[in-house]
């Protein structure tokens, strides 16, 4: 009996502690969606933490018609969807050598690769700058697609190669038996079995370079060209007493790399076990 009891009272305690936990972590996203349907009067009036009197969803319309907001989310597309694609492609091409093919000095080409694991942006952004510059390249939208495109290769191209040399290499021998050139195989082969991990590579990618704040701030001093994260910088300086504008366009803004993890997150995971449950 006081066993039960005691078993009882650790599974309230622990029940109790994951609660408080989930609602600590939901609290502030659920003060900014309600923040966004409000008016400034309501919040004046109220108090911040005050449930919203009428939901004022045209708050949402709204904020498309209010400073450049549309054109930061547009340049966040483009530069998210072009550096998604190529860096799968890229790190595609070159995990699969990597991984299967034999050639001189492999070794430390793959070295060259996994230091730039270590490498962090602090390090790098002086001399990158500089580089952009005498190329011409700066204050353009490429300036934010390329070093991107850079950063996210090395991880890439670790985290595909390592799922390659899971695929047995009798399938690529059969295959090339048959008359199947590289690229076949690595398109008709490969491709399909690598379709978790590839997932969880497009959704980290995707969100990592949506999020992306440092780059845009040093990089980019054209109001036209500015990506979300700096462009609600500026759309806050602007608006700094309409904190329901300000939190629409956080909901906004955050809205595709939730809704990317929300619909994938089965994806993620098990991409993320394939890698970690080898036998």
């Amino acid at each position: 009996m006081n066993m039960n009891r005691s078993l009882l009272i650790r599974r309230t305690l622990v029940y109790a502690f994951m609660i408080c936990t989930a609602v600590l972590t939901v609290a502030p996203f659920l003060l900014v969606i309600s923040t966004s349907l409000k008016t400034m009067n309501e919040i004046n009036m109220d108090g911040p933490l005050a449930l919203p009197q009428v939901f004022h969803w045209d708050n949402y319309s709204r904020i498309w018609d209010v400073g450049n907001f549309i054109t930061y989310y547009k340049n966040s597309v483009i530069v998210t969807a072009v550096v998604v694609v190529l860096v799968v492609l890229l790190s595609l091409l070159a995990a699969y050598p990597f991984a299967y093919m034999k050639f001189k000095g492999k070794g430390v080409f793959f070295l060259i690769v996994l230091w730039g694991l270590t490498v962090p942006l602090d390090l790098i952004i002086i001399p990158l700058f500089n580089n952009l510059k005498s190329m011409g390249l700066l204050n353009t939208i490429w300036a934010l697609i390329l070093p991107q495109i850079a950063m996210n290769i090395p991880f890439s191209i670790f985290l595909l190669r390592g799922f390659m040399k899971d695929i047995p290499y009798a399938l690529l021998e059969s295959a090339r038996i048959d008359g199947s050139t590289e690229v076949k195989n690595l398109y008709y082969i490969i491709m399909p079995m690598l379709y978790p991990p590839m997932v969880s590579l497009i959704v980290f990618t995707a969100i990592g370079t949506w999020n992306n704040f440092m780059l845009p701030t040093i990089l980019i001093q054209n109001d036209e060209l500015r990506t979300l994260p700096v462009g609600l910088n500026y759309f806050q300086t602007k608006f700094t007493m309409d904190f329901p504008m300000i939190a629409t366009a956080a909901v906004v803004s955050a809205l595709p790399a939730a809704l990317a993890y929300i619909i994938f997150q089965r994806k993620i995971i098990s991409g993320v076990m394939m890698g970690a449950l080898k036998e």
